[in-house]
C-alpha cells in the first residue's frame, strides 16, 4: 500500500496494511553531512545553524533519513519559531538544539502594534517554504511518495512566544480580553503562513500546542484561551487543504481534557507518554503517539524500545485512526538503533 493510501484508510477508520508512522522531525539533522559518523560527540559535521539556513541541506537530510526508515511523511519543521521570528521575536540559534527566542513584546497594549509578516520574505520563512519546494519536487518523482508536512505552532503556544510564556499565563486571570486579542492575531497569522505552506507543496500541517498543555494551564483555561483558536485554526488547515492534512500535538498531562480535544475535528491529535494512549483514542477518535521521548528513546536501551512501540501498537492500532509516534518531539541524540527499532517495530507488529 502506498503511503497516501495508507494514511487516508487509517484516518477513515479503516485498517491499511500496517500502521501509519510519522516522521523524526528535527532529528533527521543526523542525517545531514557526516553527521552519522559524529553521533554521541559534541563536535558535528553540519551544525543546527548550518542545517536551518540552507534548504539544500536540509531536504538532503529529510530525504535520506526517509529512504532509510520509510515513513509515511516527511518535514519541513526547521525550527520551532519560524512564525514567532517573523513577528518580531529575537531569536538565539543553538550550536546543536532548537534555537530559543525572546519576546516581541512587554505589554498587551502593544498587540495593536504587531504587524503581520511579510510571508515571502520576512524571517526563515522563504528558507521553509523554499525546503517544502524542493520537497514537493523531489517527492513528485516517487513512485510512492510520502505525505510533505509543514509547521506552525498552535495560537495560543505562539502568543507565548510572542509575549512570554509566564506573561502568558498571568495575562489569563489579569487582562484575559487583551490577551485574546493577542491570541487572535496569532491565529490569523498561523492561517496565512498554512496557507504559503500548503500552496507551496505541503500536504500536512503539524501544530504543536505545549503551552496549552495540562502541566501549564487548567481545563478551564484551555476550553477558553486555547480551544477556540484552535479549532479555527484546525478548520483552515482541512478547508484548504483536506481532511487529512492537520496533526495536532499537544504535551503533557492531558487527561482531564481529552473530550475537548475531539472538539478541535483535527484529522488526529498526538498526545505526550503521560497520556493513556487507549483512553486518548476512546474519547478523542484518531491519535499519534506515545512512545517516551526522553527515558526510552534516547536513554532506553533497543529492547525497551521495541516494548514500549509494542504496547502502543496494542493500545490503539485496532480499527484504524492510529498513527505511530512518539509522546513529543525527539531528542536530537536519540541513538540510530533505537530510531531503526521504532520504525521496524512498526512495520512488523504494526502490520494489519
Amino acid at each position: 500500500m502506498k503511503h497516501f493510501d495508507r494514511v487516508k484508510t487509517a484516518l477513515d477508520g479503516g485498517e491499511p496494511d500496517r500502521v501509519p508512522m510519522f516522521d523524526p522531525m528535527n532529528w533527521t539533522i543526523n542525517f545531514a553531512g557526516n553527521n552519522l559518523e559524529h553521533m554521541g560527540e559534541e563536535e558535528k559535521d553540519i551544525s543546527f545553524p548550518k542545517w536551518i539556513h540552507n534548504p539544500d541541506i536540509f531536504v538532503d537530510s529529510q530525504l535520506k533519513s526517509y529512504n532509510h526508515f520509510d515513513y509515511d511523511f516527511v518535514h519541513s519543521r526547521m525550527s520551532a519559531h519560524i512564525l514567532a521570528e517573523a513577528i518580531g521575536c529575537e531569536e538565539e540559534e543553538k550550536y546543536w538544539d532548537l534555537p530559543f527566542t525572546s519576546p516581541a513584546i512587554d505589554s498587551l497594549d502593544e498587540v495593536d502594534e504587531l504587524e503581520k509578516p511579510n510571508y515571502d520574505t520576512d524571517g526563515k520563512i522563504p528558507i521553509q517554504t523554499t525546503a517544502i519546494r524542493m520537497l514537493d519536487k523531489a517527492t513528485s518523482e516517487m513512485e510512492d511518495p510520502p505525505m510533505i508536512t509543514g509547521f506552525v505552532r498552535g495560537p495560543f503556544t505562539l502568543a507565548g512566544q510572542v509575549y512570554g510564556v509566564e506573561k502568558t499565563m498571568t495575562a489569563v486571570y489579569r487582562e484575559p480580553e487583551k490577551l485574546k486579542d493577542l491570541i487572535d492575531f496569532c491565529t490569523d497569522c498561523t492561517i496565512e503562513y498554512i496557507k504559503k505552506q500548503i500552496e507551496a507543496g505541503a500536504d500536512h500541517i503539524y501544530t504543536p500546542d505545549p503551552s496549552a498543555s495540562g502541566d501549564l494551564i487548567s481545563r478551564e483555561v484551555f476550553e477558553e484561551f486555547a480551544l477556540p483558536y484552535a479549532k479555527k485554526q484546525s478548520k483552515a488547515i482541512i478547508d484548504y487543504s483536506t481532511k487529512y492534512s492537520h496533526h495536532y500535538h499537544i504535551c503533557g498531562d492531558t487527561g482531564d481534557r481529552l473530550d475537548l480535544l475531539s472538539e478541535l475535528d483535527a484529522s488526529y491529535v498526538s498526545v505526550d507518554y503521560k497520556v493513556d494512549l487507549a483512553e486518548a483514542k476512546e474519547k478523542i477518535g484518531s491519535v499519534a503517539g506515545n512512545v517516551n521521548p526522553t527515558a526510552t528513546m534516547l536513554s532506553g536501551s533497543p529492547k525497551e524500545v521495541r516494548k514500549e512501540t509494542e504496547e502502543c501498537i496494542e493500545k490503539a492500532a485496532d480499527g484504524g485512526n492510529y498513527v505511530l509516534w512518539l509522546g513529543c518531539d525527539w531528542p536530537l541524540d536519540v541513538p540510530l538503533k533505537n530510531a531503526e527499532t521504532l520504525y521496524e517495530t512498526g512495520k512488523e507488529k504494526g502490520k494489519y
